[in-house]
């Protein structure tokens, strides 16, 4: 009996006689099911595999016209050849080696192997390698690394070194290192909140923190509340976690609270993940109005909130609001933050203040996956916040960037042409576009980045950026009508250039839409 390791995934799209026609043909193809293998019949196949018989028939059937199977009257389905499985495979023509068949190559077949979660894709373009980079770089997560405070943290990783890791290289606090979670602490009184260090647990970016409180309060087919469009990163974590994903559109005040309060009617939501200091991507900040109102709901249907304050350092005229977790005496909100935006990208580490019940789980969760993020950086950041230092390369910072905010809004105003309209950010690091009717953000996105210009296609921004596996699959296309550029890499010369070009590659792909419909 042929032992297969087959788990159809029931919530894919692809049907299920496909998949385990694609399971066989990599079989075939890597060599593991050997040419002239006879193959158990159909009713045997699907009765060890616990699916329909017809599943089983129309997979060898699919093979069969492919000849990568072989079925003779009366006699059963054989392994046929390995060329033509692969040739399935590929999608294109793959010439057979002399003697290929008699001394086959047998790679591990890795992707008959994965779990459903690993089986599931990633957004479109995340794992793509890096292109080198661009002439004009619009893509979000960025900081401008000429603004960098590099005598600070070249001084704060060599007092590091040299004076604090001696005394503390064994450090296994399971909240993370206890100065910073201070430092934090004390830091987070600007924003409203007031906590103690054993409040607060240090993560390895915001990512890993989002990704501890799916792990510790999301079971699969539990319904996790989204902000659309919403980043994609937060979305990506809720559906491994099995999530229902419910998106809950916003608008120039954020989340819509009515919106969410229909959603919360309609059924049992576990948890709702919002960036209220600057909405990502659109940059809007959630209103007072709609702060309280949320609060109000949560509290009314005890809906934990997770409010991820990624870029509340970058407020460009307005006094900022205090975070939402400020107006939390219940200790519902999970609060999360990072030194990613203030500081750098690759500097993962960030923190989560929670009620302390829920904090030693999201640390028990931490210490499994990964025992504590880099003990040096928490050392050295440590440094930075109790010297003053972060706080000054913030005050500077924030003047930088609101010159490169208005360049790109002036640009985008000078260039871009009818049809096009645009966020006016108060806060974060980008500007929110939606595209004129006829143009497509994927392939606005692809002709860009052949020129030397990379942008973000709104794709990912929505649910239906993640079909094929990521929460419920649903689409609904407004995705491929945005796109989001950040002004933070570049200077407000090459900002006007950028778009300049952007807006020239548009008018061609629009005139080029117009003549095919004629």
């Amino acid at each position: 009996m042929l032992d297969l390791a087959f788990q159809p995934d029931r919530r894919s799209r692809v049907p299920m006689h496909r998949q385990l026609a694609d399971t066989l043909r990599q079989l075939i193809a890597s060599g593991r099911l050997p040419a002239g293998e006879k193959l158990p019949a159909s009713r045997d196949l699907a009765a060890t595999l616990c699916i329909a018989r017809n599943t089983a028939t129309r997979a060898y059937q699919a093979l069969v016209d492919e000849g990568a199977l072989v079925a003779h009257v009366g006699q059963g389905t054989f392994v046929g050849s390995r060329a033509a499985a692969r040739r399935a495979g590929a999608g294109e023509e793959a010439r057979e080696e002399p003697g290929e068949e008699a001394e086959p190559q047998r790679p591990f077949a890795w992707d008959t192997l994965l779990s459903q979660l690993g089986r599931t894709p990633p957004p479109p373009g995340l794992l793509a390698p890096a292109a080198g980079p661009a002439r004009f770089d619009f893509e979000g997560g960025r900081v401008d690394s000429g603004a960098l405070p590099f005598a600070a943290l070249k001084r704060a990783w060599s007092r590091a070194i040299s004076q604090t890791l001696p005394n503390v290289a064994n450090d296994r606090d399971p909240l993370g290192y206890a100065p910073l979670r201070h430092a934090v602490a004390t830091r987070l009184v600007a924003r409203g909140i007031g906590c103690e260090a054993d409040d607060v647990l240090v993560t390895a970016g915001a990512q890993q923190a989002l990704e501890l409180v799916s792990r510790v309060l999301v079971d699969p087919g539990e319904a996790v509340a989204v902000e659309q469009p919403g980043y994609f990163g937060a979305t990506m974590v809720f559906a491994a976690a099995g999530a229902r994903i419910t998106g809950i559109e916003v608008d120039d005040d954020g989340l819509r609270t009515d919106v969410l309060a229909r959603a919360l009617r309609s059924q049992r939501i576990k948890l709702v993940y919002t960036t209220p200091a600057a909405q990502m991507p659109t940059g809007a900040v959630l209103s007072d109005a709609r702060r309280q109102a949320l609060m109000e709901l949560a509290d009314a249907t005890q809906t934990p909130v997770l409010e991820d304050d990624y870029d509340s350092e970058f407020r460009f005229g307005n006094a900022p609001l205090s975070a939402l977790k400020a107006r939390d005496p219940a200790g519902q909100v999970i609060y999360v933050g990072t030194f990613s935006k203030a500081l750098f990208p690759g500097l993962r580490l960030g923190y989560v203040v929670a009620a302390r019940p829920l904090l030693g789980r999201l640390a028990l969760a931490r210490l499994r996956a990964s025992m504590g993020p880099d003990l040096l950086s928490q050392i050295a950041v440590a440094d930075l916040l109790e010297s003053g230092a972060l706080e000054r390369h913030l005050r500077g910072v924030r003047r930088h960037y609101a010159e490169r905010r208005e360049a790109l809004l002036v640009a985008l105003d000078a260039h871009l042409p009818t049809g096009f309209r645009w966020s006016q950010p108060t806060g974060g690091l980008g500007v929110w576009l939606a595209l004129p009717d006829g143009l497509d953000a994927d392939t606005l996105r692809r002709e860009a980045c052949a020129r030397g210009i990379a942008i973000a296609s709104g794709r990912a921004f929505y649910r239906d950026g993640f079909s094929g596996g990521f929460g419920d699959g649903a689409s609904d296309g407004r995705g491929s009508g945005h796109i989001s550029l950040s002004f933070a890499s570049e200077t407000p010369a090459t900002l006007a250039e950028g778009v300049a070009q952007l807006a020239s590659i548009a008018r061609r792909l629009r005139a080029r839409g117009r003549r095919k419909k004629t």
